[in-house]
């Protein structure tokens, strides 16, 4: 009985990991037309990825514009979150509810709605619409973060600081920040991700100037069929799990997460 199910189990991480395994084999094909399994090995298309004008720098505006949300979004999640924290338990779920509320809206009526607005306050730039949509949409997931590690922290030892003389200032400092920081860094890891691949909202507010890796590979899907984008969804994939392998060396995914 356990033999089968550790190989259902098996069978169910195949079933999830068996289209990124193939992503990352077609990105190695040496032919010009997709292909799998690759019938000769080259690196080319990694080549042909790097030396795109479109991909390149869609890559760096994506990366530019997650790590800009995530930092934007912990900070302010770190105020809400604390906020939430400190008022009466009758006002709490009320301010919570509200600073979540934009998970329950559908990306694509919420880039519409981006777009409009932009549009009456004569916002044109699209970088800066696109770090305003972005912080919007990750903001959430620091709060819920943030607040899953107020959860679990003991409140004596904010006391025990208060007793010994420290002011506010210096218990959240020294005792509530550090005791606090597995769920920082879990809401700015995910609000990096969410804004990196995030397409409802980036559709709406890209122009032929400024746009975001996911957006790119659609466009050039669209008259385009080759490994080149194999290959930078590999390059992608692999850098996520660096992330998380760089994560769990240094806290834990498992504290992280707040589990």
């Amino acid at each position: 009985m356990k033999l089968l199910f550790l190989v259902l189990i098996a069978l169910i991480y195949l079933f999830l990991l068996a289209p990124l395994l193939i992503v990352v084999a077609v990105s190695f094909g040496a032919d010009s037309a997709v292909a799998f399994p690759p019938r000769a090995l080259s690196l080319r298309w990694y080549a042909a990825a790097f030396q795109s004008s479109l991909f390149r720098q869609a890559l760096i505006s994506s990366i530019v514009i997650g790590a800009f949300s995530a930092l934007a979004s912990t900070v302010l999640g770190l105020g809400a979150a604390t906020a939430i924290m400190r008022m009466r338990a009758a006002w709490r779920a009320t301010l919570e509810t509200i600073f979540l509320s934009t998970l329950v809206v559908p990306g694509v009526l919420f880039g519409i709605a981006l777009l409009a607005a932009s549009a009456q306050i004569g916002l044109r730039a699209s970088w800066t619409k696109l770090l305003l949509a972005h912080i919007v949409i990750t903001l959430p997931y620091a709060v819920r973060m943030i607040l899953t590690s107020y959860a679990r922290l003991d409140p004596t030892y904010q006391e025990a600081a208060a007793t010994l003389g420290a002011s506010a200032f210096e218990t959240f400092r020294y005792v509530t920040l550090p005791m606090i920081r597995p769920g920082i860094i879990a809401g700015a890891l995910f609000g990096f991700v969410i804004s990196f691949d995030n397409v409802p909202v980036s559709i709406f507010l890209v122009d032929a100037y400024m746009t975001t890796i996911p957006i790119a590979i659609m466009s050039y899907l669209e008259y385009n069929f080759d490994p080149s984008v194999s290959a930078i969804s590999s390059i992608i994939i692999v850098s996520m799990l660096g992330i998380a392998l760089v994560l769990e060396r240094i806290i834990g995914l498992q504290r992280t997460l707040g589990s």
